[in-house]
C-alpha cells in the first residue's frame, strides 16, 4: 500500500481493517502513517507529510519523495507483493504505478487521480493501474471511457458518517464542555504543512475578529502531533487560549460546529456528510492559481471549482475563497454574516445531505476489499 498524506493514511487504514477482516492471513506492507501501522501495515515510510497539492507546493518534499520511491523498490524486489494499492498521492503513485506493472504487479487505484484536474490525462493514468476503484460518479464515468478498467464501489466515509441527531451534537458539545446553545465555529487549516503554516494564523486572526463582536467557541481538531506546538503557538500569540480548543478528532469537531472554517480537501466531504455549513479555503501559491486558469482556458479542466461538495454537486453550494488576497478581516465578515443568515445556514445544510444519495450505497469498504483480494488471488 501507498499512501502520502492524512486522508490517503486514514484510507489506507480503513482498507487494510477490511482486507484483512477478510483474510487474516494476508501481510500488508508500505508507506503511510500511524493510522496504517494501527491497523496492520508494516511501514517503510511515514509520508503523511509529504502531500501536496499545486505545482510549487510539490517541489518541497521531492527529494524526500525520490527516497521513499528507492526504498519501497528495494523492498519490493525483497519480498514480491501479489498486488499493489496504491492510495491518491497523485503523481507519486502514477511513477510508482508504472514502474510496479513493468516489474508484472497487479496495480490498483484507489481515489485516483481526480478527474476535474486530470480529466485530459485520463486514458495515460488509466493505463498505469490494472484496476482503478472509484469513490465518485463522474469519475467512475471518465475513467471506464478511458480504460474500461475502472470499478466503482462508492466512498467509504458515507458508510460512517450520518448528520448528528440534536442529542448527539448536544452530548458532543458537553464533552468539549461547551454549552447546547452556544455559536460554535470549528476552524480547520487541512493535514498538509503547505496549508497549515499558512492557514492557521488566516484562520486564528479571523476567529479574534470575530470573537470581539459576537460570544463564539472555536474547535481546532489538529490533523497530525507534529503541527501541535506552532498551532499552540500561534493561539497563545493572539490572547485565544480559552476561546479555542484543541482535539484531535476532526470529525467530533465538525458535529459541534455550527459553521466550519477550512481547508479545501477530504475533511469538506466529511463536513458534507454530517451537513455542517462550510467555507472552503485554499491555500495554493500564485503559479499554481495562474497554471490552473490556463488550464481552464485550454479546456482542460472544467472550472476553477475545487471544493468536493460542490464538484459533486454540480453547483457552488459552499463559499470557495482563495487565500491570495484574502484578508482575515474579510474572512471574519462574511463567516459572521453566514452565522447570522440562519435561513441560508440551513438551506446549505439541506443541499450537502444530498451528497450522500449522490455518493451511493454501501458498504464500500467491504466491495473495494473484495476486489482488492480478486486481483491478489488470481
Amino acid at each position: 500500500m501507498s499512501a502520502g498524506e492524512v486522508s490517503g493514511d486514514i484510507a489506507g487504514a480503513h482498507l487494510a481493517a477490511a482486507l484483512l477482516d477478510k483474510n487474516p492471513e494476508a501481510r500488508i506492507f508500505g508507506v503511510g502513517g500511524s493510522r496504517m501501522t494501527a491497523a496492520g501495515v508494516t511501514i517503510l515510510c511515514d509520508t503523511n507529510r509529504l502531500g501536496s497539492v499545486g505545482i510549487t507546493e510539490a517541489i518541497y518534499p521531492v527529494f524526500i519523495l525520490a527516497r521513499v520511491f528507492s526504498k519501497i523498490r528495494r523492498c519490493v524486489k525483497l519480498q514480491r507483493p501479489d498486488a499493489a494499492v496504491l492510495i491518491g498521492n497523485d503523481v507519486f503513485n502514477l511513477l510508482l504505478a508504472r514502474w510496479l506493472k513493468w516489474k508484472g504487479i497487479r496495480t490498483i487505484s484507489y481515489f485516483p487521480p481526480q478527474v476535474w484536474l486530470w480529466r485530459s490525462l485520463a486514458r495515460p493514468i488509466a493505463r498505469s493501474f490494472n484496476c482503478i476503484l472509484t469513490s465518485f460518479p463522474e469519475e467512475q464515468a471518465v475513467y471506464e471511457r478511458a480504460g474500461r478498467n475502472a470499478t466503482y464501489v462508492g466512498h467509504y466515509l458515507c458508510d460512517h458518517l450520518v448528520p448528528p441527531s440534536p442529542n448527539a451534537k448536544a452530548a458532543s458539545r458537553a464533552h468539549f464542555g461547551i454549552s447546547p446553545g452556544a455559536t460554535v465555529v470549528g476552524l480547520l487549516p487541512g493535514s498538509r504543512i503547505h496549508e497549515v503554516a499558512p492557514l492557521t494564523p488566516v484562520l486564528l486572526d479571523a476567529a479574534l475578529d470575530l470573537s470581539r463582536k459576537q460570544s463564539i467557541a472555536f474547535v481546532l481538531p489538529v490533523a497530525e502531533p507534529c503541527y501541535r506546538d506552532y498551532i499552540e503557538e500561534q493561539i497563545i500569540k493572539r490572547g485565544l487560549s480559552t476561546r479555542v480548543l484543541l482535539c484531535d478528532d476532526s470529525h467530533e469537531a465538525m458535529r459541534v460546529s455550527d459553521l466550519l472554517l477550512m481547508a479545501s480537501g477530504t475533511a469538506s466531504l466529511e463536513a458534507a456528510l454530517l451537513a455542517v455549513p462550510m467555507m472552503i479555503l485554499y491555500p495554493v501559491s500564485s503559479v499554481t492559481f495562474l497554471a490552473v486558469k490556463m488550464l481552464r482556458r485550454f479546456g482542460l479542466i472544467d472550472s476553477l471549482t475545487i471544493g468536493l461538495p460542490n464538484l459533486i454537486l454540480g453547483k457552488r453550494v459552499v463559499p470557495e475563497l482563495r487565500q491570495n488576497g484574502l484578508t482575515p478581516r474579510q474572512l471574519a465578515s462574511l463567516a459572521g454574516s453566514l452565522l447570522q443568515d440562519r435561513q441560508r445556514q440551513s438551506e446549505m445544510s439541506e443541499e450537502l445531505k444530498k451528497v450522500r444519495t449522490l455518493l451511493g450505497e454501501g458498504p464500500a469498504l467491504e466491495k473495494a476489499a473484495s476486489i482488492v483480494l480478486e486481483h491478489v488471488e488470481n
